[in-house]
């Protein structure tokens, strides 16, 4: 059991990882994908199940009549989907011998923690769960009713340069996005997206080109590509929007901590642990493009 000393100790050393937890988001906050790639939606933390309402437009719509003439009116039918939130979480020990020292000599440790929920958020949101039945970006993207670019279909691989025109390859990707979305992002690995500085025939790089396709008005805007080390795959990229009827990242709890009573060998569990999960709505907003 925890002692009166050790209570308040655990309480002032669970204050400082806190701090340091704050502390890492404010310092990685702009390189976390799913936080970043995706529209992000806050809930209550005492959500468990989130539901999405759809709403559809019924009747003719708006129409051209003749004075005194009243139109047919226009309605809406709903429908529901739901999606499960999911608990992330990872942990560390602190032996009670360590507890009585300085807090921060375990900061390195709650570091490393806040890194690893980051990551799996970001695998979540990328490749969601197969066993869970929850759908990521690449699945939606391989979902796409419309189509992909595919090593049969493309320009020429990323990497060549005979027939390259790598331009082409993500114009036409644009096509199979559906019509309702906008781009917002290339994503891919580092070695996937360090083609995009390679020049063209007329020695000017292809993000220089290609930037107006994600409405950039300066040439030189890359915040459009953006990299991940998550995507092991380096033959394939990804073109999304950011847009919340295709897909969001949905958070019900932030990183916190949670301690329990001392275990055996005097140790006391730290757990770091967050609630969240990817929702994809419309599996026709993201392209896959295979550039090898």
């Amino acid at each position: 059991m925890i002692t009166n000393d050790d209570s308040a100790i655990l309480q002032e050393a669970t204050e400082e990882w806190t701090k340091e937890m704050v502390k890492y988001v404010e310092k990685h906050k702009d390189n976390m994908t799913a936080r970043n790639i995706l529209e992000t939606r806050t809930i209550g933390a005492d959500v468990e199940i989130d539901v999405v309402t759809n709403y559809d437009r019924t009747g003719p719509g708006a129409q051209i009549v003749a004075k005194g003439t009243p139109p047919d009116k226009a309605g809406t039918k709903t429908s529901t989907d739901q999606f499960n939130i999911y608990q992330i979480a990872t942990g560390f020990n602190v032996n009670a011998k360590d507890l009585k020292k300085d807090p921060k000599i375990k900061n390195r440790q709650v570091d490393i923690c806040m890194r690893d929920i980051h990551r799996a958020e970001d695998r979540f949101a990328l490749f969601g769960d197969d066993k869970l039945g929850v759908m990521g970006i690449v699945d939606a993207a391989q979902a796409n009713e419309n189509g992909k670019i595919t090593s049969s279909t493309n320009a020429g691989a990323w990497t060549g340069e005979t027939g390259t025109d790598i331009y082409d390859d993500i114009n036409t990707a644009l096509g199979y996005m559906d019509a309702e979305f906008e781009p917002a992002y290339l994503i891919g690995s580092r070695t996937a997206l360090q083609n995009l500085n390679r020049m063209n025939s007329e020695r000017v790089p292809y993000y220089k080109e290609i930037s107006g396709l994600f409405g950039k008005k300066n040439e030189n805007d890359k915040s459009w590509m953006w990299t991940t080390d998550q995507l092991k795959d380096t033959d394939k990229v990804y073109l999304i929007p950011k847009d919340m009827m295709a897909g969001e990242y949905v958070i019900s709890e932030n990183p916190r901590i949670v301690n329990y009573n001392m275990q055996p060998g005097e140790n006391y569990p730290i757990e770091i642990v967050s609630w969240s999960a990817p929702e994809i709505h419309d599996p026709n907003g993201f392209v896959e493009i295979d550039i090898s």
